[in-house]
């Protein structure tokens, strides 16, 4: 089964836009985890994601930001029971 959440054409700052509060749920999320989190090994890998995901965030966000051409997103998400 798949969800798609984002499909079409965006202006770099819609994509930025869009992009930025994905990105920030996710971190939310795991903050919220790492919160609760029981084991050291899960906070470690939390934290981790985070910290990708922050990384992952500047490199296209330095991107978006030196175009100036429409931008193509698509985020499909695939559920497997």
């Amino acid at each position: 089964m798949e969800l798609q959440l984002i499909q079409g054409q965006f202006s770099p700052q819609e994509a930025l836009s869009l992009l930025r509060e994905m990105v920030d749920v996710k971190i939310k999320f795991h903050e919220r985890k790492i919160a609760t989190a029981a084991s050291e090994e899960d906070i470690k890998f939390r934290e981790k994601r985070i910290k990708d995901l922050q990384a992952e965030w500047q490199q296209i966000q330095t991107q978006l930001q030196q175009n100036e051409r429409s931008i193509s997103l698509k985020a499909p998400v695939n559920v497997t029971f």
